[in-house]
């Protein structure tokens, strides 16, 4: 390639070469933009499938802790049952205990 280019160069007129200069110029930076962009576009693209993924996974862990709220509140409420029943089976024991030393 840089023997081609050496062969060409005498046949080149000097009123040329500026031309040449910022087309290549041009062509240079066009490559280096569309490189950049490229450089660009995928980290843009993996910072939203982390974003997008991580929305997910704080939704799913929301959904988790809601769950488990109801949960612990069903829980309260069987036990709060349970507490009752167990006072009126306690009575009634009580009341079994009286009826039965009477006899």
């Amino acid at each position: 390639m840089a023997e081609t280019i050496a062969q060409i160069i005498p046949y080149v007129p000097q009123a040329a070469w500026p031309v040449i200069l910022v087309v290549g110029l041009y062509l240079y930076i066009n490559k280096q933009r569309k490189d950049t962009k490229n450089e660009r576009d995928t980290d843009s693209l993996s910072i939203h499938d982390t974003l997008i993924r991580h929305g997910f996974q704080i939704q799913a862990l929301k959904d988790a802790d809601t769950h488990k709220s109801d949960v612990l509140d069903d829980l309260r409420t069987q036990i709060s049952t349970m507490n009752v029943e167990i006072a009126k089976l306690s009575v009634s024991i009580d009341n079994l205990t009286k009826l039965l030393e009477k006899k």
